[in-house]
């Protein structure tokens, strides 16, 4: 698969690239090959990190998971529907609420025009912009003292909750969530004297894998071992058949957009979370 690398500035949902990776060069892509690009990377990610509960509404996907993760927590569209886009909003809205949860939506390059001024309309404001970005070639071999297990192990979890904090009450639906994955799993880990320096997880679909829930120690940091487990990731979805790879990223992830230039990651679209105003941190 090639994928764009660049959306056009001004399409919907998308970053004016190449907002992430500063001094790469932009090339207008062509805009079906974009939505079709754009459409399988929707795919694979939904798939890949699942909602624990989905109402579909005209086009729209409304995904629940007692708050753990943005993806699993919005919705996300997938199909133009026919119905008002205000409506919409205002069904969404409400089923969120009904769930306690805050209503969120996810907008990518798939949203029809004008999701945007009507979110704005609707009392919401973008909340922070991310990248999904593609590597086109996977590395062969698994780097040292790196471990691969294809099911989730405490080890592995305890470990990775010790880099991330997660609130307790978030916990089951965390837990609910890997459970629930589809697909084959890789889980890594990058070991340093015999203990877990970093853990990513890979999750095979369709002849690409999507590496999810990256983390270091935080005493670790700046050592290379996030790039020793991602590869290894990479290297094992490989082994398993993949071809290629997926990420999402936050644009003001500095460290991380570093991490993943360097492994050979680049832009293929862009998509912001809106939340209603009232709950949107001011900037500055």
């Amino acid at each position: 698969m090639t994928v764009a690398r660049a959306p056009p500035p001004g399409y919907p949902g998308c970053l004016p690239f190449p907002s992430c990776t500063p001094g790469t060069a932009v090339a207008a892509p062509d805009r079906t090959a974009l939505l079709a690009d754009t459409a399988l990377l929707e795919d694979l990610g939904l798939t890949a990190w699942p909602a624990l509960k989905t109402v579909h509404h005209d086009g729209w996907l409304l995904r629940f998971s007692g708050g753990h993760t943005g993806r699993a927590n919005s919705v996300t569209v997938i199909a133009p529907g026919v119905l008002p886009l205000a409506e919409k909003i205002a069904f969404a809205a409400a089923q969120y609420r009904a769930h306690g949860l805050t209503p969120l939506f996810r907008t990518t390059p798939l949203c029809p025009d004008g999701l945007e001024k009507a979110l704005t309309g609707a009392g919401f404001a973008r909340q922070g912009d991310n990248a999904v970005q593609v590597l086109d070639a996977l590395p062969a071999e698994l780097p040292a003292a790196t471990a691969i297990a294809p099911l989730l192990e405490e080890g592995w979890l305890r470990a990775w909750l010790a880099m991330v904090p997660v609130p307790e009450r978030e916990l089951p639906f965390l837990r609910a969530i890997l459970a629930a994955i589809p697909m084959p799993c890789l889980y890594a880990t990058a070991w340093e004297k015999g203990q877990a320096a970093a853990v990513a997880l890979g999750v095979v679909d369709r002849g690409r894998v999507g590496v999810f829930k990256v983390a270091t120690r935080p005493d670790l940091r700046g050592r290379g071992h996030g790039g020793r487990a991602v590869r290894a990731v990479l290297a094992a979805a490989r082994r398993e058949g993949a071809r290629g790879a997926y990420l999402q990223v936050g644009c003001d992830n500095a460290p991380a957009n570093r991490l993943y230039a360097r492994l050979g990651f680049s832009n293929a679209y862009g998509y912001s979370y809106w939340r209603p105003a009232a709950v949107v941190p001011a900037e500055g």
